[in-house]
């Protein structure tokens, strides 16, 4: 419920900065535009560290060391402009190739 809140506010906040110029005769400073259009990448950022951090898989060494890494690969080309799937499709063969190329343990 709590990440549901935060993506709701984050949402609002960010439809805000982005509606108000065209309710006011002014725009807003840049810097603050920019800090609106990182605020959901942001979010997205802290549930998938959240997320890494509990991250528990019995069958990968070091799992949540390995979806850290998969998640540094997706947000990584995440800030660099590319498209959602793309950066989501990098995290998930980046974790595939690293959980299988590690050996299991018996």
């Amino acid at each position: 419920m709590t990440v549901l809140i935060a993506v709701l506010v984050v949402g609002a906040g960010s439809l805000l900065f982005r509606a108000a110029p065209l309710l006011g005769a002014r725009h807003l400073p840049d810097p603050l535009t920019n800090a609106a259009g990182l605020a959901g990448l942001a979010v997205i950022a802290t549930m998938s560290t959240r997320a890494v951090l509990h991250h528990e898989d019995v069958g990968v060494p070091a799992a949540p060391v390995v979806a850290a890494v998969s998640i540094a690969a997706g947000l990584l080309l995440a800030f660099r402009g590319r498209s959602v799937p793309v950066a989501v499709a990098a995290g998930l063969a980046t974790y595939l190739v690293l959980a299988t190329a590690l050996p299991s343990p018996l």
